[in-house]
């Protein structure tokens, strides 16, 4: 299925997308070190079933670089939404993508059909303490410094479990090797600072909430606050799978998705 590279002006500058397919609207955003390529195993497997967009984050792929809040983020996202899928949408987040998502669900309820957290948390609330600032000077620091290759071998060592297969490794290690320091280093700093845990309760969305058992960066000990705070939050454990799931296992990971979106409503 063919997967168009597009572009579309908002206001915080110009932002760059892949779509694919025909059906119910669904769009995903990516995680830190990630970019619209992340999704391609997704835009191609549900593209009979799902109308799709995946962004480049703002400073991430051909995106204009944004802000450094969450707010931003959301900002840019709702106005996406509007541009490219007016009406109520599906929402796959993952990792920092989730945040992103979630924080659109509660912002926007009734722009919001249903809900997918994948690998995430409700952010790590350390609020502009200088915790948060070290964190985001190291993450900067090593994308800056090190050479992309490497970094991006090094990010792809900490998503993914030994047992990773090597076709696996290189295509997370080289989609985290276009990571660009405008984009993720104020995605860092803003998912660090956030915190959306006090208005889980408010996500009126039917929400879907991916955990994978061998996940280092984001497992189910930091999702937990999601399951306990939605309203019947859906849980699925991937087993055997890291931080990169929609590519370590698409097949299982592209049915998760497919049962959940386009399972019809119950009255």
């Amino acid at each position: 299925m063919k997967q168009d590279r597009q572009t579309v002006r908002l206001r915080q500058g110009t932002l760059s997308y892949l779509h694919a397919g025909r059906g119910a609207p669904v769009v995903f955003f990516h995680g830190l070190n990630g970019n619209a390529e992340s999704w391609r195993r997704q835009l191609d497997g549900l593209a009979g079933e799902l109308s799709m967009w995946a962004w480049d984050a703002p400073g991430y792929g051909a995106s204009d670089a944004g802000g450094e809040h969450l707010d931003d983020l959301a900002d840019a996202a709702i106005e996406f939404i509007e541009r490219v899928a007016p009406g109520p949408v599906s929402l796959v987040g993952h990792s920092m993508g989730g945040l992103v998502a979630l924080r659109v669900a509660l912002r926007d309820p009734a722009r919001v059909d249903r809900l997918v957290l994948s690998c995430t948390h409700a952010g790590h609330g350390l609020n502009g303490a200088d915790a948060a600032d070290q964190r985001y000077r190291r993450r900067l620091g090593e994308l800056r410094e090190l050479p992309p290759s490497e970094y991006g071998a090094r990010r792809a060592r900490g998503m993914l479990p030994e047992s990773a297969g090597a076709a696996v490794f290189d295509e997370v290690a080289r989609i985290a090797a276009a990571s660009r320091p405008e984009g993720m280093g104020r995605a860092a700093l803003a998912i660090q600072r956030a915190n959306l845990q006090p208005e889980l309760g408010r996500v009126k969305a039917p929400t879907l909430v991916i955990t994978a058992d061998h996940d280092r960066v984001a497992p189910l000990a930091k999702a937990q606050p999601l399951l306990d705070g939605i309203p019947d939050a859906r849980h699925r454990v991937l087993e055997g799978l890291g931080h990169a799931p929609y590519i370590e296992d698409s097949g299982r990971y592209n049915t998760l998705l497919r049962d959940f979106l386009t399972a019809r409503r119950q009255a």
